[in-house]
């Protein structure tokens, strides 16, 4: 018996370390109020932005706030939650699903959420008008949405998209490419050594390969000295075929497709890969990771010249939110200096967060003065400055980002295999210039595919479920009937 005593007394002690090692200001108080979000911000932001959100309301309101944060996965299963959940109450058109706010997450998917009416305005345009002022948020930048007009999402941090590298695995496997532009993850001296994410499960990551559609096109349009405006389809149809030719060249080159996207920094920082494709605060993140810990700049970030856009991570209200005073309260606080500042200000500044440096860009245009920037990670960096070397063309590629996802999936992810054999094959053979015949099998499209069809006809089709999972079978059995055709050809070249 007492055997038994000191075996349950040492288990309740180790069930109580979490608490007792709990600061004072972390505990909730028992009248607290609750608040649930979904969101696929990774802990160090979730932890941040709770803490700070609770002593803000306690100072204004009095009370505290037990935040419920329901992680998911990426903003990829978020939506398919969302939809799902609102599907099923479909003939209950004021019903919620239990949650309050959607944090994070690309515009893109926040956007498609206000037009089902999934997200409703919440207000934030009358209770502070003076936040919308164009020297404050302004609603366009270079192509980029911040704001919706219709008051059902806000962006709260801002983000580009780039390439991570370790300069010290390029320096040990002798390559002498440094990745700057998005091609460069392309060359052959990177075969088997670039990291990727699953661009079906990473909002993210499909803006990023976005990223390097529209930068193509801008050179065809530039090619063939036109305004955005006045490029034809023949002109962006070459753009498109372009942007394919690099995406499978770079997949090629793929160790794997991850599911998480913050998988990829993480990755090229311990060695595992030589470089890849992330968002800009991941890559920054495990930059200051490392040189922190290790005491090492081998890992670097950098978003290509011309090569992205600057653009929101928005904060929407459900409908039906079961919180929505407080939820309103939340959004307040994102977009108040409060809560800008926990975004780029350093561990331990006056405002700036308690355990960890988010290392992402305020939204509003007034955090980058010199009382904030002192205060700041990358202060070095003024994204509003850096929008103007890249306009996004949303008439060009906006309403193929679901096809872009679904494209790369086949072309690349469910074909990695063949593609990787073809690649190596021609590798092998000296590289794309040696290779014409096989190159041009290779970066072969559907016709459901070239960018005139894909925009005014696969679009629509891809609308019926149904339809989508015909597409898919057929683009799979096209890419790999090419791809097994091209590195036959690749041995035959001379």
């Amino acid at each position: 018996m007492t055997k038994r005593i000191g075996i349950l007394l040492v288990l309740a002690f180790v069930l109580a370390i979490p608490f007792l090692l709990r600061r004072e200001g972390e505990l909730v108080a028992p009248d607290a109020l609750p608040l649930v979000i979904l969101s696929p911000h990774n802990k160090a932001i979730q932890y941040e932005y709770e803490q700070a959100f609770r002593k803000w309301h306690r100072a204004r309101y009095g009370r505290d706030v037990d935040i419920d944060w329901r992680n998911l996965g990426g903003t990829s299963e978020i939506v398919r939650f969302i939809d799902g959940e609102y599907e099923a109450r479909k003939d209950l058109p004021e019903a919620g699903i239990g949650v309050d706010l959607f944090f994070g997450g690309g515009q893109y998917d926040h956007g498609k959420q206000a037009r089902k009416g999934h997200t409703v305005p919440c207000g934030l345009r009358d209770r502070h008008p003076e936040w919308l002022a164009e020297e404050v948020l302004p609603i366009n930048i270079s192509g980029e949405w911040l704001y919706d007009k219709g008051d059902r999402w806000y962006g709260c941090c801002l983000s580009s998209f780039g390439l991570c590298y370790n300069e010290d695995v390029l320096r040990d496997k002798a390559i002498n490419i440094v990745p700057r532009q998005w091609e460069d993850l392309g060359h052959p001296e990177l075969f088997r050594e670039i990291a990727l994410a699953d661009p079906t499960k990473s909002g993210s990551i499909t803006k990023a390969f976005e990223m390097l559609i529209q930068q193509q096109m801008a050179l065809e349009v530039a090619a063939a000295k036109l305004a955005p405006e006045e490029a034809g389809d023949a002109v962006l149809s070459a753009g498109w075929a372009r942007a394919m030719r690099a995406i499978r060249m770079i997949a090629g080159n793929a160790r794997y497709f991850t599911d998480s996207a913050s998988k990829v920094p993480i990755d090229v920082s311990h060695g595992n890969a030589a470089a890849g494709m992330c968002i800009d605060f991941y890559g920054r993140f495990q930059s200051e990771t490392v040189e922190r810990n290790e005491n090492t700049t081998r890992m670097k970030y950098v978003t290509p010249i011309g090569g992205s856009s600057v653009s929101a991570d928005p904060i929407s209200m459900l409908r039906g939110a079961p919180h929505a005073e407080l939820a309103r309260q939340f959004i307040d606080f994102c977009l108040s200096p409060d809560g800008q500042k926990l975004w780029n200000y350093r561990v331990g500044t006056p405002g700036g967060p308690e355990r960890y440096a988010l290392r992402r860009l305020p939204i509003r245009k007034d955090m980058y003065a010199p009382e904030h920037r002192r205060y700041m990670s990358d202060a070095q960096v003024y994204p509003f400055q850096t929008a103007r070397a890249f306009t996004y063309q949303p008439q060009w590629t906006a309403r193929l980002f679901g096809l872009i996802r679904v494209l790369i999936r086949t072309m690349c992810m469910d074909t990695h295999r063949e593609l990787q054999t073809a690649w190596k094959a021609i590798i092998a053979r000296g590289g794309p210039d040696a290779c014409p015949e096989a190159m041009r099998i290779l970066c072969e499209l559907p016709p459901e595919a070239g960018y005139e069809q894909a925009r005014t006809e696969t679009v629509k089709r891809m609308r019926d479920k149904l339809e989508e999972v015909r597409l898919v079978r057929r683009w799979v059995l096209f890419f790999r009937q090419q791809y097994r055709a091209a590195a036959a050809a690749a041995g035959r070249e001379s």
